[in-house]
């Protein structure tokens, strides 16, 4: 299969990439944004500079490439920079997403899919939990708005018979590799600073009275593939654990396992004005594919400490 992946040096990006090139059987074009610095790697995946906000670079890519496969991963994920960003947010989300299916169409790829990667942001506070895929989205942050008006722009050409588009509604995805910007792995950080002595032992974190439904990245990776390969066309499907977790029993079992002692202390700077208090996803619709999650939280919190440890430097 030719398989084209936006966004592909990004946290699921690169954890994708692995999963897809397992089988060694794909022709896989891997776009990022800006300079790439390489043509092809140990994998034999293809790199692109791709702007999905520019109409002409997303045509361009992908008539050479000719996707029968698009996982749409390119996006601006952090809710906090949505806030300082929004128009750049939008762009990015919802533009970008326009830009990609429209660029399809034009070149006549009507037959090819498209897999959205959404976010259980799109639901907002929503009075029932688990969330369901009915639940109407109420969006409360620039971010779950971005996404879902890229989940209407791919309804509306896979009802059309456009191209068809499956929509994987992520809640929080986390592991190794992911940005400091996202909360447990800047606490992860702060935590190495710490153990290494660089930091006095105050964890210092923002609210913590909210809860989440915490998946492995490497399951969420296996889940799009899940949703691509047998889900129906303008479907959305919840990837999360089906578990919610209070924050504060997760961080504190981070700040178990570092083995730090390192006291919880909140900090008013990063408290968010926005913060919907509980998001638990029901994962039922994805189960009936066959997925299955397979990374205990325990071990995902392992890999991110030791993921931290390889990142920061020695000196701090």
């Amino acid at each position: 299969m030719r398989i084209l992946v936006t966004g592909a040096d990004g946290f699921a990006g690169t954890h994708l990439l692995a999963e897809l090139s397992r089988t060694g059987t794909h022709q896989i074009t891997a776009g990022a944004y800006g300079s790439v610095g390489r043509e092809t790697d140990e994998s034999g995946v293809r790199w692109v500079s791709l702007d999905v906000t520019s109409q002409e670079s997303t045509r361009a890519v992908i008539a050479e490439s000719g996707p029968e496969l698009v996982y749409h991963l390119a996006g601006q994920a952090s809710v906090g920079e949505s806030f300082r960003s929004p128009q750049q947010t939008w762009e990015v989300n919802a533009t970008g997403t326009l830009c990609v299916l429209e660029a399809l169409r034009q070149e006549g790829l009507s037959t090819s899919r498209l897999l959205l990667t959404s976010s259980a942001e799109v639901y907002g506070d929503a009075a029932e939990q688990p969330v369901p895929e009915p639940t109407p989205l109420r969006p409360l942050t620039p971010y779950g708005a971005s996404k879902a008006a890229a989940e209407m722009i791919g309804a509306q050409f896979a009802r059309a018979g456009m191209v068809e588009v499956v929509i994987a509604r992520s809640f929080n995805q986390i592991g190794p590799g992911q940005d400091e910007r996202f909360v447990l792995p800047s606490l992860a950080r702060q935590l190495v600073r710490i153990l290494r002595g660089a930091e006095e032992p105050e964890l210092h974190v923002g609210n913590l009275d909210v809860q989440r439904d915490f998946l492995d990245v490497r399951d969420g990776v296996r889940g799009y593939v899940a949703i691509m390969e047998r889900g129906q066309s303008g479907e959305a499907y919840n990837v999360c654990s089906g578990e919610g977790r209070p924050l504060q029993e997760v961080v504190s079992r981070l700040v178990e396992l570092s083995g730090t002692g390192a006291r919880i202390v909140v900090d008013a700077a990063r408290v968010r004005a926005v913060d919907i208090p509980m998001l638990e996803g029901d994962p039922t619709r994805l189960r009936s594919l066959g997925w299955s999650r397979t990374v205990p939280l325990a071990q995902t919190l392992e890999d991110l400490l030791a993921d931290a440890k390889a990142r920061t430097p020695i000196d701090g």
